[in-house]
């Protein structure tokens, strides 16, 4: 207990520290503002789009619920999330490397290490939907190999209800991992009669879950309207594109994933003392060519999809050999063992790939390279909001004290019965303020608005909007497309009174 408990706090650490540094508004008011909504009453796909599955936003709007806006606890949230991400992710790996390796306990370790700086919450730590849905991920992982391992009707029948629950915090993570998981499941099953029991009570655990949560949505949204935002507007708007594959047709990314398969193919013609040298030469020569690269401490996620490309090709030759199961076809080991003799080059190959992905990483998250998409990087000290309801939220440039004086002009001036608008929308302000929006959308962009600035303003006009307040120095690097459109728009008929550090003050 040791050990996961120590990567626990090691990575829910790093997390609550990078809170202190680092704040991105966009991505933290989207889901902020929608909760908010959620939790006064409207009901999301029914009484307003939403391009995403509803885990995440029903899970904030159950905290603000139960706490109020204290953006304290969304810092708590995302810390013991990050913490308990890493911890499973080492019981995964000791899991699938038990038997196989010396010292796994230590192995195991050193692998999930590079989680603390590139955790779930690590490069951005607040909350969101890819991080949970990935954590929803890990849970059912590791329910599975419990299953697995005491294999139970019960412990198959929750195995199989997790295995349904990312779908319903993010869709493609969560339905790529809900079929991926069966088909393993099902070639482990076929391979092996004693597996098949097992599998039925899985797949009975799946049904159900399933017909609950479709149930529920029918009763509470209702499964058209749904399927009409979060399936076919999403697909729409960010869906499976071919430009997407293609990043995988990169010869920067299939040739190491090449020459991993090459060498776990060669080795097996050479005597065991020649194997070692053979993989450490191969997997060198990948890291110093990376190494020489001028952006090298950047290029973190160019490491991931070799690893699993190669790690996905020699489960396959493993299972194809040996018998297909859930463990083998779980490429989340390194690929040092799949070979015949792990217990030489896979310990070998985990700690470079490790202190690489430890060195890198660091540099990777508090270089902030990700959170490029906004100013996150801006010259001066970390500021923090004194806004109350927003202490604790952290972030370099001006952007905390233009929201904080907005939000406490807001609150003095405004009546909690005049709705109003912020543009573009990437300011926390419904959240912080504990009000409901009063327009369909929270966020202009348009990946999560299918209204038109002409549908927009007519919305504006039924809900009597108020005030428009617009947002000039905006932490986003590139202004939104609907920006300027919106703006005309809502303005056409209002005065502008009032100017308030970035934000120019419109009365309609």
């Amino acid at each position: 207990m040791l050990i996961p408990l120590a990567l626990f706090c090691a990575s829910a650490a790093f997390v609550l520290w990078r809170n202190s540094q680092v704040g991105v508004l966009a991505d933290l008011a989207y889901p902020l503002n929608t909760a908010t909504r959620i939790a006064a009453g409207d009901v999301p796909y029914r009484d307003f789009p939403l391009a995403q599955a509803p885990g995440e936003f029903l899970i904030q709007a159950l905290l603000i619920k139960a706490f109020g806006p204290h953006f304290g606890v969304q810092i708590a949230y995302a810390t013991l999330l990050g913490g308990l991400a890493t911890a499973l992710t080492y019981v995964i790996v000791l899991q699938i490397i038990r038997g196989a390796l010396a010292s796994p306990r230590a192995i195991a370790a050193i692998l999930a290490f590079p989680l603390v700086p590139l955790g779930i919450y690590a490069v951005y730590p607040h909350p969101f939907y890819d991080a949970d849905a990935c954590l929803a991920v890990l849970i059912a992982i590791v329910a599975i190999l419990v299953a697995r391992d005491r294999p139970t009707p019960a412990t198959w029948l929750v195995a199989g209800g997790l295995i349904a629950v990312p779908i319903l915090i993010k869709q493609n993570i969560g339905g790529a991992f809900l079929v991926l998981s069966v088909a393993a499941l099902a070639a482990e099953a076929l391979a092996r009669v004693s597996a098949r029991q097992g599998f039925r009570w899985c797949v009975a655990g799946i049904v159900v879950t399933l017909g609950v949560e479709i149930l529920a949505l029918q009763l509470f949204i209702g499964v058209d309207h749904y399927l009409q935002w979060a399936w076919t507007f999403a697909l729409a708007g960010r869906g499976v594109s071919l430009a997407r594959f293609r990043e995988f047709a990169d010869p920067l990314i299939v040739w190491p994933a090449a020459l991993i398969v090459l060498l776990a193919f060669v080795s097996q013609f050479l005597q065991p003392r020649f194997r070692t040298p053979l993989f450490v030469a191969g997997l060198g020569a990948w890291l110093i060519s990376m190494a020489l690269a001028p952006t090298a401490f950047f290029a973190v996620p160019r490491l991931f999809p070799p690893l699993l490309i190669a790690a996905s090709v020699l489960a396959l030759a493993r299972a194809w050999r040996h018998g297909p199961s859930f463990a083998a076809l779980l490429p989340l080991v390194v690929a040092g063992t799949t070979l015949d003799r792990p217990q030489r080059i896979a310990p070998l190959t985990g700690v470079v790939l490790a202190l690489v992905l430890t060195v890198a990483g660091s540099a990777y998250t508090l270089e902030n390279f990700r959170l490029r998409f906004v100013d996150v990087n801006a010259s001066g000290p970390v500021m923090r909001s004194a806004f109350p309801s927003l202490i604790g939220l952290s972030a370099r440039g001006p952007y905390l004290a233009d929201l904080d004086a907005i939000l406490f002009w807001i609150r003095e001036n405004i009546p909690a019965d005049e709705p109003f608008v912020l543009l573009p929308g990437e300011d926390p302000a419904y959240y912080a303020l504990g009000r409901r929006p009063p327009l369909p959308s929270v966020y202009f962009y348009d990946v999560a608005t299918p209204y038109s600035p002409a549908e927009i303003a007519r919305f504006a006009d039924d809900a009597r909007l108020r005030w428009v307040f617009v947002k000039d120095r905006l932490q986003l690097v590139e202004e939104p497309p609907l920006e300027q459109e919106l703006v005309a728009a809502l303005t056409e008929h209002a005065t502008l009174v009032a100017r308030v550090g970035a934000y120019r003050i419109y009365r309609r």
